[in-house]
């Protein structure tokens, strides 16, 4: 079902988020505002907020934040055309006559997920057989996978030859859309085949708990081993997590997940009660799935087989996670072990006591490039290891924990620490020499972006601050994707909101920033005052980011060639942007 914005609109403005959420949560009123404590995960002390007036909710202990429709679809477990229809059925509005028949894209999205239930309930019932799956069932036996996680999983058997081709026939299932949907494959035209043959399914379910693909693990020998549903029209591979429908209430709760490869990796520690545990659905996560992730927590434990294409893997995951300002520690298991054949043979305990001392990113990629060298103590080791650890110190955004790195790097490598921070500064700035160097600019989010943000997200200063800001002061600002949103709507003609920002703006970074600072009171209370001081902030910290990225051009001119005609000219510009700041 599809809603224009102005029945979106409509629904939003007649329902009071307050008492929306105050019919599942315990609300009390603080000031403007409303507190509860948070039913996304386990606290002592409330740190979930409601602003009727910005009609949003914001969780700073987990994250979670939106507005009423967000709400609902995580309370209520739904998919945001579900969670309106069930707002505006509360409220008594109708649905538009456009929704009431689906178009047809959701009539075929329908029909191919009905057909991979069908599918689903054909390979459980593979399973329980006694002829067909007997040997599937002695495997699972031996796997330690217990009845309970069977069906909690819903994993199946695929026997061997077309046998599903055969049972789809005779129950006159178009084979073409079996083929649509991943259950059958099609070698040539007309020719039809069971794409999983005698291996154990394990479905592949959205975050609304449909099936959309298969994993199945061969029996016995044969490649591959794994086998996975194609992309379809149901299925991205880059956009789903394998167990997250299952996993993200514990990851709310508990405010970390565990990151594994395979199907056993992901469901036998499930079994033994890390139900926070998810699989990457191959041998590397993709950006998407790390953003999908970040919904849920900021903060993972990886533990990914510990042969060279499992830790090839971790290292480029660690690089994603940074990227999206995750926490990253990394679990190490003994050679020859994966999460499931560790937790089978040490027991639970064992394996919690390796997450509770797993290794901070760094040190692990640290450790990890040190072995790859001969003598990681010689000159050319150390240079070697610097080389390759210094995109990972450059991606730390908190300067102090960047600082605290670099001295850990250093003493480790037994060599100067300013040594690493001159590297760094030469690998931010390439490859021109007026490049913003980011890795040495303040990237936190200064008090006068906050006052401009909390303004911008109170109706009443709105349209003050829109008429003053420009967007020649947002570069380098942590905030200048929400301002460039702002510019965005202006370009369209459309109102200006935190509802609007929030739609626009990516799960991320950014809307967090948003709706933290937006459910902040600022202090002091927000007044012409404040905002025209916060932009004349903005404005001079803008001349002193030129004067600093100028005066880093002319360092490395100077080494270059210290008579250019190009030196003298960035000489003078230096001396005028010198002025401006004084005059500032």
């Amino acid at each position: 079902m599809k809603f224009d914005d102005q029945f979106l609109e409509l629904v939003r403005n007649s329902t009071s988020i307050i008492e929306m959420i105050g019919s599942y949560v315990r609300l009390k009123k603080s000031g403007k505002d409303h507190s509860a404590l948070c039913p996304f995960h386990n606290e002592k002390t409330p740190s979930f907020w409601v602003s009727e007036n910005k009609q949003i909710f914001k969780c700073f202990g987990c994250g979670a934040g939106g507005d009423v429709f967000k709400f609902v679809m995580l309370m209520e477990n739904l998919n945001f055309p579900d969670a309106v229809v069930h707002v505006a059925n509360r409220q008594g509005i109708p649905l538009p006559k456009t929704t009431e028949v689906r178009d047809q894209a959701n009539e075929a999205r329908a029909h191919l997920l009905e057909l991979m239930a069908i599918g689903r309930q054909y390979f459980l019932d593979c399973l329980t057989d006694d002829r067909l799956g007997a040997e599937a069932r002695e495997y699972l036996d031996k796997r330690g996978l217990d009845g309970g996680t069977r069906d909690r999983f819903a994993i199946g058997y695929a026997p061997a030859g077309n046998q599903l081709l055969s049972w789809l026939k005779k129950k006159k299932v178009p084979l073409v859309d079996a083929v649509a949907c991943g259950l059958l494959s099609e070698p040539e035209p007309g020719q039809y085949r069971d794409r999983f043959r005698q291996r154990v399914m394990f479905p592949i379910q959205d975050l609304s708990g449909h099936t959309i693909a298969f994993g199945g693990r061969i029996l016995g020998e044969g490649q591959p081993k794994y086998l996975n549903s194609p992309e379809t029209a149901l299925y991205k591979k880059s956009l789903n997590l394998f167990a997250l429908d299952k996993a993200r209430d514990t990851i709310r709760k508990t405010d970390v997940a565990i990151i594994v490869e395979g199907y056993f990796d992901c469901v036998v520690p499930h079994q033994y009660g890390f139900t926070n545990t998810v699989a990457s659905l191959g041998t590397s996560l993709t950006p998407n799935q790390v953003k999908l992730l970040g919904r849920y927590t900021r903060n993972v434990v990886v533990s990914f087989d510990p042969d060279s294409a499992g830790l090839s893997a971790a290292l480029r995951s660690i690089d994603l996670f940074l990227e999206e300002g995750f926490r990253v520690n990394v679990v190490g298991l003994d050679e020859g072990y994966d999460p499931d054949s560790f937790i089978r043979e040490f027991g639970r305990d064992a394996f919690r006591d390796r997450l509770k001392n797993s290794t901070p990113f760094l040190e692990f990629a640290l450790t990890r490039f040190q072995k790859a060298q001969k003598d990681p103590l010689s000159p050319r080791g150390k240079k070697e290891t610097v080389s390759q650890i210094l995109p990972y110190l450059l991606k730390i955004p908190d300067r102090i924990e960047r600082s605290e790195y670099v001295s850990r790097v250093a003493a480790k490598l037994e060599i100067d620490e300013q040594l690493i921070r001159e590297q760094m500064r030469k690998t931010a700035a390439k490859p021109g020499p007026e490049r913003a160097l980011t890795a040495n600019w303040p990237e936190e989010t200064s008090l006068a972006e906050k006052h401009l943000v909390a303004a911008l997200a109170d109706p009443e200063w709105t349209e003050f601050v829109v008429a003053r800001i420009k967007p020649e002061l947002l570069e380098g600002l942590s905030t200048a994707p929400i301002f460039e949103k702002v510019f965005e709507l202006l370009k369209q003609n459309q109102k200006i909101s935190i509802i609007s920002l929030r739609k626009l703006l990516e799960e991320g970074q950014s809307l967090d920033l948003l709706d933290t600072i937006a459910m902040r009171a600022p202090q002091p209370p927000i007044s012409e005052d404040l905002i025209l001081g916060s932009i004349r902030a903005l404005e001079a910290r803008r001349i002193e980011r030129q004067n600093y990225l100028k005066q880093e051009a002319i360092r490395k001119e100077q080494e270059v060639d210290p008579d250019s005609v190009r030196l003298k000219q960035w000489v003078k510009e230096k001396e005028e942007l010198r002025r401006r700041q004084n005059l500032a």
